[in-house]
């Protein structure tokens, strides 16, 4: 029997404690994120690789990129139920190997029609994988750790994500193809270290675990074949759970007012005759807070009941972003980006790793694939809408952007809260609905 003491401190463990207890296969899977991501160019690199380089105008790059990130949306989407059906491990090893071939097709294409359903697949076959690792991952650790767990992935990620751009620029100068081979090679990394490595045994464990809805694990001698019983459902199981659509609606604007930053920040600081250097440390900073700060905040926070610490950090996020419209000039501005990222350590991980604690059994991938959609659905739509209010009402956006963040604080609390079952008569087990609304069997 495991005292109140222990549950407290397992409840409770820090970074290092963490790491040492992940299974390898866990730790394989972080190397693996910050492999690829480290090597992920062809978004970032895009524009300027097909003007730079190959004399395409600024408007068929800015259509191709359009075109990647419409395929990341229908990547998650189809990647979340090929994890349920396939399993996670081969659901990485096919989308990562495809999205390396599609990345190299790139360089050989010449017409730009091929180029654009190219980088279509390549940003579906790349974000198919995201559903597939985070199941992966939670399903490795006890549920004591998965807020833990998934901090150290979004900082894999991140770290990724700031130092691989360094590496792709200096390629670039040496050969533009250069840059588009070293993604091929990482992402081919990636698929290696999920199909050799991964250890088949704790895989297996991690596609067959039944958990009740609060998390709990399954009495001792259960198990199901989650892969055939997935086969009998399909997105639409998500339009039943009505809280669980409340919680979308929140990571859909949560997509649609982090990318301002990116967005409508840049257009700020340009009319107001700053040089480029100021956004790009707002930048830096932004990066640098989420990297060190992530794991330290979460060591707190992960005590936190989940829909208490994504809310808490929703509104520092929305609080963030819309204040760089208050006055004040580049303190203000760094400032409120410091708050921001501060936000997205407190809120994130919790945010990223619920739908795996309120997933049906055999739909766990089609949900976090959802969640992933909805939030990258926010990232394509956030610049349109953002840039074109900017230029309609100028400053008041960043008010416009502080109402919207703070009407969707209702409706995430309504969809994040758990519900209470029902009283059941002596003698007969209670299988309470999970915060979403559904239980195991739905």
């Amino acid at each position: 029997m495991t005292s109140a003491a222990d549950r407290r401190e397992q409840a409770q463990a820090g970074v290092l404690q963490t790491f040492r207890e992940l299974p390898m296969a866990a730790r394989f899977v972080l190397l693996g994120v910050f492999i690829n991501q480290f090597g992920a160019f062809l978004q970032a690199f895009m524009v300027l690789y097909l003007v730079d380089e190959r004399g395409f105008t600024g408007s068929q790059a800015g259509i191709a990129l359009g075109a990647y990130s419409a395929g990341a949306i229908l990547g998650v989407l189809f990647g979340g139920g090929m994890s349920d059906r396939l399993g996670p491990r081969w659901t990485i090893v096919l989308s990562v190997g495809s999205a390396a071939l599609l990345t190299l097709s790139v360089t050989m294409l010449d017409v730009f029609g091929a180029i654009v359903v190219a980088v279509t697949l390549a940003g579906a076959m790349t974000q198919a994988a995201r559903p597939a690792v985070t199941a992966l991952l939670m399903g490795l650790v006890p549920a004591s750790r998965q807020v833990m767990t998934m901090a150290m992935y979004r900082t894999a990620l991140h770290t990724g994500i700031v130092i691989g751009p360094l590496v792709a620029a200096w390629l670039s100068q040496i050969n533009w193809d250069l840059v588009f081979y070293f993604d091929a090679i990482s992402a081919l990394t990636y698929a290696g270290i999920a199909a050799f490595l991964l250890s088949p045994d704790k895989v297996r464990e991690s596609e067959q675990a039944v958990r009740e809805p609060e998390g709990k694990p399954a009495a001792a001698g259960t198990k199901i074949d989650l892969r055939s019983k997935a086969k009998k459902g399909t997105y639409l199981l998500i339009l039943r759970d009505t809280r669980y659509l409340a919680y979308l609606a929140l990571m859909f604007v949560n997509g649609l007012v982090h990318i301002q930053f990116m967005a409508v920040l840049p257009l700020m600081l340009l009319a107001a005759d700053y040089p480029v250097w100021a956004y790009s440390s707002a930048a830096t900073l932004s990066a640098l807070l989420i990297i060190t700060c992530e794991l330290p905040v979460v060591r707190v926070t992960q005590r936190w009941v989940p829909w208490v610490a994504v809310i808490v950090g929703w509104l520092m996020l929305v609080v963030g972003r819309s204040g760089y419209g208050l006055p004040g000039g580049l303190m203000v501005i760094y400032f409120f980006t410091g708050l921001a990222a501060l936000g997205q350590s407190v809120g994130g991980a919790q945010a990223f790793a619920y739908p795996m604690k309120v997933a049906p059994p055999h739909a766990a991938g089609r949900y976090l694939g959802s969640a992933h959609a909805t939030f990258q659905l926010g990232y394509a739509l956030g610049p349109i809408i953002g840039i074109l209010l900017w230029h309609s009402i100028g400053n008041a956006f960043w008010a416009v952007l502080f109402v919207v963040g703070v009407a969707m604080v209702v409706p995430g609390i309504w969809g994040m809260r758990p519900t209470s079952a029902p009283p059941s008569p002596a003698g007969v087990p209670t299988v309470s609905p999970g915060p979403a609304g559904l239980t195991a069997d739905a």
